[in-house]
């Protein structure tokens, strides 16, 4: 009885310890703005919480941790990454809308009549610092602000509130100790000082205005009650344009940083309608279908051979044979790829020296779109042959040999046992490696951006020859003209949308002419 009490307060000390954190982590997330992730961490961990002490949830306490992994790791990219894709993401389009319009909301100008102010920093024993402000014409006015964070030698963001600074009365001292300019010019404090701002009582912002010393400053934008902003200054009026993401003037003229915002198909409708990107689609497509099919026969079919020849039992040395065969699965892929391309080299690699020494001939590997593709095929045969090998093998040596034994009895030969009994056997088990081999080298981003970029370049195009559509959309969304999520997403979406179905479709083919 002791010990299943012991067992019971266990359970709930290790409950209690993983939910706090939870619940901290959970507020720190809606504090920074980050609303539904924090209230769905939130559901996770009351629910955790409920099925983990309540004695009728025992039956979900093993499936809990693998549903909260597959939610994690599979659902929550997948949604994310489609949410993305119908917004206005990217380097320009960056920010929060209340962000940005904070951005906006704390642009200063230096006042007219700005009064100035002497100061000093006070450390705390905290590592926090107040700051202490005089005026230079009434010693009478003097201010101390609420304890403060600076990091050294870098700006706090732009947006951030000011800190408030209230009334010193006469006769009382700041607290802590002040520094010297010696000090905070070895501390590194001078840069976080320019860009942080103050506010008076009586919300008057000053900042930093030179070494020794701070001016007042006024807010450049006024708030209006529709949203909008007025200059000061030139009586400048500007509102926020949710279809751009910025703030933008009478003239349609940006203002600001842009902030993020919905943009419903657009991102989807660029990709039919942009020429950049629908030019050499199609070409790409079938060349991307072409080569995961092509890869995934040659692998197949190698690795196949390989098993079948290594399984005859009166072949001498065929465990150092097979041991050969699959030292490339050893090797990691990056650096195989990157050996194979210096061997590959048109110029001074060991493939052309070989082959001009025999056949006197050189091909041309990199500048030729058939030979680029050809490197291709055969650097990805040469890293996917072994896994399909050791698969094979797996599948060969369940087979019944009584089998074979029958077989020879027909008379049959071992090329006929291959084609009428090997094959029939192995490929439905196989069928669903083959298929998921297809969508993995239809998406085969490192072995085209390590081997050749997607070069050679097309003619009159911006995409290259060897261009699979993941690494085309890669060059389009980041490296064309400037980050853009919103566009990535899109696009990632409907690859994941093509390869399910030409996934689907291989199966249901498959099914259709292999009994399962």
């Amino acid at each position: 009885m002791s010990a299943l009490i012991g067992k019971l307060q266990i359970r709930h000390v290790l409950v209690v310890l993983l939910a706090i954190p939870a619940l901290y982590l959970a507020f720190l997330l809606y504090h920074s703005g980050n609303l539904w992730i924090g209230l769905g961490l939130l559901v996770v961990t009351s629910l955790g919480v409920f099925i983990y002490l309540n004695p009728s949830a025992m039956t979900f306490r093993y499936l809990f941790p693998g549903f909260i992994g597959f939610g994690l790791f599979v659902i929550f990219p997948l949604v994310y990454t489609v949410y993305i894709g119908f917004t206005k993401y990217n380097s320009q389009n960056l920010l929060r809308f209340d962000r940005s319009a904070a951005l906006i909301h704390n642009e200063t100008f230096l006042s007219p009549n700005a009064a100035s102010y002497k100061y000093k920093l006070y450390a705390q024993e905290d590592g926090s610092y107040v700051l202490y402000l005089e005026d230079e014409k009434d010693a009478t006015r003097r201010f101390v602000s609420e304890p403060f964070e600076l990091t050294p030698g870098t700006k706090p963001k732009t947006d951030q509130e000011p800190v408030k600074l209230s009334a010193l009365p006469a006769g009382e001292e700041p607290p802590g100790k002040p520094m010297e300019m010696v000090q905070i010019n070895r501390a590194k404090l001078l840069v976080p000082m320019r860009a942080r701002q103050f506010a008076l009582p009586d919300e008057t912002l000053v900042a930093m205005a030179g070494l020794t010393s701070f001016s007042s400053r006024e807010r450049l934008w006024t708030p209006n009650s529709d949203g909008s902003y007025t200059n000061k200054k030139d009586g400048t009026v500007i509102r926020p344009d949710f279809r751009l993401g910025f703030f933008v003037n009478d003239k349609g003229e940006k203002v600001g940083v842009g902030f993020t915002t919905f943009a419903g198909f657009d991102n989807y409708l660029r990709i039919l309608t942009d020429p950049r990107i629908q030019g050499p689609f199609f070409r790409i497509f079938l060349w991307t279908v072409a080569f995961s099919a092509i890869s995934v026969f040659l692998t197949f079919a190698v690795g196949m051979l390989l098993s079948v020849v290594l399984e005859q039992k009166d072949l001498r040395f065929r465990q150092t044979y097979r041991t050969l065969f699959i030292l490339p699965y050893a090797v990691p892929g990056l650096l195989s790829i990157l050996i194979l391309k210096g061997l590959f080299n048109q110029e001074f690699g060991a493939v052309n020296a070989l082959l001009k020494g025999i056949f006197g001939m050189a091909p041309e590997w990199n500048t030729n779109p058939w030979g680029a593709r050809s490197m291709i095929l055969l650097v990805n045969l040469w890293l996917g042959y072994p896994y399909m090998m050791l698969i094979c093998t797996g599948m060969l040596q369940s087979i019944p040999s009584a089998i074979y034994e029958a077989s020879a009895i027909d008379g049959s030969n071992k090329v006929r046992d291959f084609f009428d009994l090997t094959l029939p056997l192995v490929l439905p088990p196989m069928t669903p490696i083959i298929i998921s081999a297809f969508a993995f080298n239809f998406n085969n981003f490192n072995l085209i951006y390590l081997l050749t970029a997607g070069g050679p370049q097309m003619v009159g195009g911006n995409a290259g020859e060897t261009d699979l559509l993941v690494t085309y959309t890669y060059s389009i969304a980041f490296l064309d003209s400037g980050t853009n999520y919103g566009l990535a997403g899109a696009i990632a979406t409907l690859l994941f949308i093509l390869v399910g179905f030409l996934a689907w479709i291989n199966l249901r083919i498959t099914a259709k002419n292999v009994k399962i």
